[in-house]
């Protein structure tokens, strides 16, 4: 993806955030954004939705498939971010030069990746990974779940992860997740049960959802890994058991934790979406992790079960 910015700090954000790949072989398909603000010379301020109508994301989808394109509108900027499938060209309209919304400063441009991968076949997923040795699992549920924290626990107890909150994932003869962003989203104390003493922890500003971002190449020396093959699905709660328990799950049950916030959260391809993600929860063995209160042990366990050696109940 090229992406042209009239504003040096959306540019910067992306720089910092975005996962840079280094594939030696030249890409498949290629897209092209265009990021403006209202604050450069010659772009007007983006136009607001004639609110006296209502407003229907559903129907404003389905206006904008029909003539092949994806789209979302921010009421609170106002901003839109505008995709054409046939030509893969974007356009990001702000008002102001980082009048993204909200929840985009962890991930930006991430309704464009997730549109111009979708096209390409692949998916932008809203779930956490963990692996060893290549051998990774998907880790799925709700905001609130236990995803980030279980990610980071087993980030910084000798696990690897591709990321905590978005993953790119590719369909083949085995499913690989790849890396996307860079950035780890923790609350204070999160971070610190994880066994993490940054000196600054208290001054960092927290994000729309209360959570602190940062890199996870400074958070531990190997950062993220850029792929892995997943090979289960790990459905986290937080139980407050005495020690981790991972338990065998229905698919059904997979799918309905899988699907809902991977599809709801990047709009456009809702119905092929659904399709991918419950072709993954029939492949994919499913279960359900019952955390204990100790990072260093969740780690151990989640390592044992990926080699294939840990405890199970079926």
């Amino acid at each position: 993806m090229t992406v042209w910015f009239t504003s040096e700090a959306f540019a910067d954000l992306c720089d910092r955030t975005l996962v840079e790949r280094k594939d030696e072989e030249p890409p498949a398909a290629h897209a092209h954004v265009y990021a403006m603000d209202a604050e450069a010379d010659g772009w007007e301020a983006p136009a607001r939705w004639d609110e006296r109508t209502g407003f229907s994301s559903r129907e404003f989808d389905r206006i904008l498939a029909e003539c092949g394109q994806r789209g979302f509108y921010h009421h609170d900027a106002p901003s839109w971010q505008l995709y054409d499938r046939a030509t893969a060209v974007g356009v990001q309209t702000l008002p102001a030069q980082l009048a993204i919304p909200p929840w985009e400063f962890g991930s930006p441009l991430r309704l464009f990746l997730h549109w111009a991968y979708a096209a390409a076949g692949m998916r932008l997923t809203h779930a956490a990974t963990l692996g060893l040795n290549g051998r990774g699992a998907l880790i799925a549920g709700p905001s609130g779940s236990g995803k980030s924290g279980t990610a980071l626990a087993g980030l910084l107890n000798g696990l690897d992860s591709v990321g905590d909150d978005y993953v790119l994932l590719e369909d083949g003869p085995s499913l690989m997740a790849h890396s996307v962003f860079a950035m780890l989203k923790q609350d204070r104390e999160g971070f610190r049960r994880a066994g993490v003493a940054i000196a600054e922890l208290d001054a960092r500003e927290v994000n729309w959802r209360g959570k602190i971002e940062l890199d996870a190449a400074k958070l531990c020396a190997t950062g993220l890994a850029s792929r892995m093959a997943v090979h289960a699905l790990l459905l986290p709660v937080i139980a407050r058991a005495s020690r981790t328990e991972v338990e065998r799950i229905a698919s059904h049950e997979a799918a309905l934790a899988l699907a809902p916030s991977a599809v709801f959260q990047l709009p456009g391809d809702a119905t092929e979406g659904f399709r991918f993600f419950a072709d993954i929860a029939k492949r994919l063995p499913a279960f359900r992790v019952k955390l204990s209160e100790d990072p260093v042990e969740i780690a151990a366990a989640i390592g044992a079960f990926l080699e294939g050696t840990g405890r199970r109940v079926d």
